[in-house]
Parts: structure tokens; C-alpha cells; sequence
């Protein structure tokens, strides 16, 4: 195992076999969104951005950053393909929180992985933040995965191609929808209109967010909201909630 994988497996606490199994991966992908958070301050505060393996090692390994969904796949990708897993990236289209009479083309892209094992394909992905899937999802048409009290299905059809939905108190809600061929042609522009700073991590007992100066920290069935007033408490709270220092 060379350094640089160590160095990963120790920063998301990581102690075990790293023979390839589902069972790995789940383990995986769960210390991962544990630890590692997704943010977007790079693309707000209107700081450059590499998909290259060493910049995204350098930024989420040894400077303890988080980044988006595109940062977070990339290089989880580039593990799991290192411990020996065969991986998919895929682009798709990410429907939470959109207007159902959003055009096509405005809404926002993410990546995910397929992860392939003894002949089926596995949704993982650590690029969400907020509540999604913590263990791989089995590509399969009609299956439903719960994790706690979450619960998720796939679906597949001609229009949106396979499809992960959330089910909330009244109904399912679309998650996001992808392609068997999707590709990364046009997620660039929709990337660099995010204004908002953003922050999630999943937590054993819940989430922390934050959107712009307001943090919410959630545990269990308690919600608790900190507003920061100036620069230096906001980057306080940063560290705090995300281990997050910026230079």
C-alpha cells in the first residue's frame, strides 16, 4: 500500500481488510461522508478549481478541505480504484430542491459512482452532503434500500434513465436521475453559478449545514441554528462544525 493511500485511510479512520467487498465499500463510503465534507467555497469565493488527483489529494487529504461532488467522486473514485474495485463515474442530474417547471438544462449537475462487483452495479456516492444514501444502493430497477429511517428506490425509465428517489412523510421525491452514457459536457457553466457558501457533513447522529453565515446542527430529532456576525466567527464555526481552515 504506497503513502498516499495510508494517508487517505487515516485521515477518514479507517481500520480493517481492504480485500474488495461490498461490505468494504460500505464501510468506505461511510467513514468518508463522516468525515469529509462537501463545500463549495472554492467555486463562491471564486477560487480555481482542478479535478487533477494531486490538486484534490492536496486540497481534501492534507489540508483537510471538503469540496463538491465532482472534488469528493473523483478522488474517492481514484481509492477505490487503487484498492482494487472497479468504478464508473457518472454524471447526472440532481432534482432535490428544484421547481418541477425547471427547464432541463438549468438543472444542476452531480457525480456519482457505479461500482462494480460479482456481476451488479452499486450506486455509490459521497458527493451529496445532506441526507443520501451512506452505504451502496443495488442498480436495480424497483429496489428499495433503507438505512434507518431513510428509505430510497430505484427506478428506471425511457425519459430520465435510472433514478434514485427518497421517500419523505407524503410521497417519493426524485434524488437524481441518470444515464447509462452520461458525461461531464456541460456540468462546467451550472458549476459556476453557485453564489451561496455552502457546507454539509453527515454526523453518526445527524448533519451539520451551512449556508453562508447560518449554521444548523442537527442530532437526532433536535435542530439547533447559529448565525455568526462577522469573519472571524464565521471561520471559527467553520472549524468547528467542519474542520475546515482556510488560508
Amino acid at each position: 500500500m504506497n503513502s498516499q493511500i495510508q494517508q487517505y485511510l487515516k485521515l477518514i479512520q479507517f481500520q480493517g481488510s481492504l480485500e474488495p467487498s461490498i461490505k468494504l465499500l460500505g464501510q468506505l463510503q461511510t467513514r468518508h461522508l463522516h468525515i469529509i465534507p462537501y463545500e463549495n467555497l472554492d467555486v463562491a469565493l471564486k477560487n480555481g478549481i482542478s479535478f487533477a488527483i494531486p490538486d484534490l489529494f492536496q486540497k481534501i487529504i492534507i489540508q483537510h478541505r471538503g469540496g463538491n461532488c465532482f472534488e469528493l467522486n473523483i478522488l474517492f473514485s481514484w481509492l477505490l480504484r487503487e484498492l482494487g474495485f472497479s468504478v464508473t463515474n457518472r454524471y447526472a442530474q440532481f432534482w432535490r430542491n428544484v421547481e418541477a417547471d425547471t427547464p432541463v438544462e438549468d438543472v444542476p449537475m452531480h457525480q456519482l459512482l457505479l461500482v462494480h462487483f460479482a456481476g451488479q452495479s452499486y450506486i455509490s456516492d459521497v458527493g451529496v452532503g445532506a441526507v443520501a444514501p451512506c452505504k451502496p444502493v443495488p442498480l436495480i430497477a424497483g429496489h428499495q434500500h433503507r438505512e434507518g429511517n431513510e428509505l430510497y428506490k430505484i427506478e428506471r425509465d425511457e425519459v430520465n434513465g435510472w433514478m434514485l428517489y427518497e421517500q419523505t412523510k407524503h410521497d417519493w421525491r426524485l434524488l437524481y436521475s441518470f444515464f447509462d452514457d452520461a458525461n461531464d459536457a456541460k456540468f462546467a457553466p451550472r458549476l459556476s453559478k453557485q453564489k451561496n457558501k455552502i457546507a454539509m457533513i453527515r454526523t453518526p447522529r445527524g448533519r451539520h449545514t451551512m449556508l453562508n453565515n447560518e449554521f444548523r446542527i442537527y442530532e437526532g430529532q433536535s435542530l439547533t441554528t447559529y448565525s455568526t456576525h462577522n469573519e472571524k466567527d464565521w471561520r471559527q464555526a467553520l472549524h468547528r462544525f467542519f474542520h475546515i481552515t482556510l488560508d
